[in-house]
């Protein structure tokens, strides 16, 4: 049997701060994975169910390669740097702001 996935973006209550996007079955699942990251009592989510994209500026860093110990930035990093959000992302993240759900806890 086939498990369909959906993504979610979580957020902080308090300061709306990201906490990440999860690709997950249900909630459960979503509420371990948020376990793994910081409390899932203290945040919230919203399901995204649209076409949505994640997009770099410029040169897209390099994920999963072996830096030189010069390089001191790291693949979080440079996955930061430069990153926008598109298409429902951005209307989900920057729009529409009281549709977000309380994780059940």
């Amino acid at each position: 049997m086939e498990r369909m996935l959906k993504l979610f973006a979580v957020r902080t209550i308090d300061h709306k701060e990201a906490v990440g996007l999860f690709w997950v079955p249900n909630l459960d699942t979503l509420s371990r994975m948020i376990d793994e990251v910081t409390d899932p009592g203290a945040c919230e989510y919203r399901l995204i169910d649209a076409p949505a994209a994640v997009t770099w500026e410029g040169q897209a860093p390099a994920i999963g390669v072996e830096r030189g110990e010069e390089d001191e930035v790291s693949d979080r990093e440079a996955l930061a740097c430069g990153a926008s959000f598109e298409f429902a992302f951005a209307d989900i993240l920057y729009g529409d702001t009281k549709s977000w759900t309380k994780m059940p806890y």
